[in-house]
């Protein structure tokens, strides 16, 4: 297989490890430089939920995800080893650290690895349930701050 998975030299599996450690560093290792990071969504209105284009423009994608959520929960349902790609599904809890808020969702992960390195991310969500959660996060700060005015 080409993504070493008898050999325990999946990047994608370990990039999957890295980020249930918390290891943004060691997550991040698995990619290469040029990265290519596809999101169903739309990141200009959800821009934690962007593609990136880029090692740099991934790390500052997953940056803002940071500084926007604490991430409570991260579970890997499923990994599956495939000819051409490696596949995951995993379920996610975040916490919106302004609001509280949770966004509890499942995204879908397909990654194509070369040289050891992931060379093409794509992740698919709930993109509409995505983007009425972050309106109405948008909504709940807006009212805080009419509140403390």
């Amino acid at each position: 297989m080409p993504c070493g998975a008898k050999s325990g030299n999946c990047a994608f599996e370990q990039g999957h490890k890295a980020w249930i450690a918390g290891d943004l560093a060691g997550f991040l290792s698995k990619f290469a430089d040029d990265i290519v990071w596809i999101v169903n969504m739309d990141g200009v209105g959800v821009p934690y939920a962007s593609s990136a284009v880029g090692k740099e423009d991934l790390r500052w994608r997953l940056q803002h995800l940071m500084d926007t959520f604490a991430i409570n929960r991260f579970s890997v349902n499923l990994i599956e080893h495939g000819p051409d790609a490696c596949r995951s599904v995993v379920s996610i809890l975040y916490l919106h650290r302004n609001t509280g808020e949770p966004l509890d969702v499942k995204l879908r992960f397909a990654g194509w690895q070369r040289d050891g390195v992931i060379v093409r991310m794509e992740e698919s969500s709930d993109a509409a349930y995505v983007a009425a959660y972050d309106r109405f996060v948008q909504y709940l700060e807006a009212k805080r701050g009419e509140n403390e005015n």
